[in-house]
Parts: structure tokens; sequence; C-alpha cells
């Protein structure tokens, strides 16, 4: 059975760097939404030049648009023995698209990590990572907008899967927390 991670958190959690780390270890295919819709903007694509002005903001895509995009990358092989999925969903309605695809192809969200992290920390690392979107006034827009809403979390408590990590730690650290939760997982 496919084991299918979602990580949730406030930009500057760790989210991408701990995805990258529990794909490498267990070989369950990263997909980071960020990523991909830079690469889009890049590449002067058509969902890219749609994507650009609300990025730009640091506001977020339209649930429609996201949700076809993940539609599309949960389509591709490469996902069919799981995935850490990091990025998506952040809304209601995404948290509910995922769980319908993930039905459609006879799966479900196996374990959701919510990346803990004091609004404060989020920013400090924000400012040092230095990203052109990491300026002062957008990223405290970002971490407003982008904010896990609660009804998602309390959406995935409810099913059971959600289990907190406290990002505001050294990410070795966070990893060591991380595998032991992916350990007890898999001893299901």
């Amino acid at each position: 059975m496919p084991l299918d991670v979602v990580i949730l958190g406030p930009p500057g959690a760790g989210k991408g760097t701990q995805a990258m780390r529990v794909s490498a270890e267990t070989g369950l295919s990263h997909i980071a939404t960020g990523d991909m819709l830079r690469a889009a903007i890049a590449a002067e694509s058509g969902l890219g030049q749609r994507v650009r002005p609300i990025l730009e903001r640091g506001d977020l895509v339209p649930d429609e648009l996201m949700i076809e995009l993940i539609r599309a990358r949960l389509a591709l092989d490469d996902t069919s023995n799981g995935f850490v999925l990091d990025g998506f969903p952040r809304t209601f309605a995404q948290a509910e698209a995922l769980d319908a695809m993930l039905a459609d192809l006879d799966r479900r969200v196996g374990l959701v990590l919510e990346f803990q992290l004091p609004d404060e920390v989020a920013y400090e690392r924000l400012l040092e990572r230095g990203r052109s979107d990491d300026e002062p006034e957008m990223i405290r827009h970002r971490l407003d907008v982008q904010r896990v809403p609660e009804e998602v979390v309390t959406y995935y408590r409810a099913k059971g899967n959600l289990v907190g990590i406290h990002a505001d730690r050294p990410v070795d650290e966070v990893f060591g927390e991380v595998q032991d939760v992916l350990a007890t997982v898999a001893a299901r």
C-alpha cells in the first residue's frame, strides 16, 4: 500500500527541506507545489502567466488552479508508490479535493505532518533565506495569507492521521522526529 504524506505548515517551517529528506530516505516522490509554480513562471507557460501576479502579491493561488495542478501531478507514474506533498492543501476545499482524487485511485492520505512554528521564528527564517519574495513586508503578508487554516488542521485531526511536529528546532532534530513518526506509521 503506498504511503501518501502531506506536510502542512507556514512559510519558513522547513516543509521543503524535510520533504526532500523524507523523499530521499523513503523513495516517496516529493511534490513541491511552490517549485512547480515557480517552474511554470520561469517557463512562461499559460499557468505561469496566470499565477505570476498572484505569487508576486504573496497571495494564494485559487483552489481550482491548484487542484488541477495536483490532479495532473498525481497522474504521473512516479507517485504510484506514494508521495510526500509540500504546499498543498492550503484550504479546506483543497483538502477535500485531495481526498477525492486519492479515493479515485483507491488511496488515502496516510499521514499529515503539521509543522508548528511561531510567526516570529518563521519571519526570521524567511528574512535569512533571502529569496526575492522574502522582503519584510511581503513576509508578513505571506505569513498571514498562507497560514494553514484551523479547519484544515481539524479536518485531518478528525481523520486521525495528523501529527504535530515542533519545527522551531535544528533541521536534524526535526527530521529525527519525522523519522520516528514514519517508523510508527510503517509499523501499523
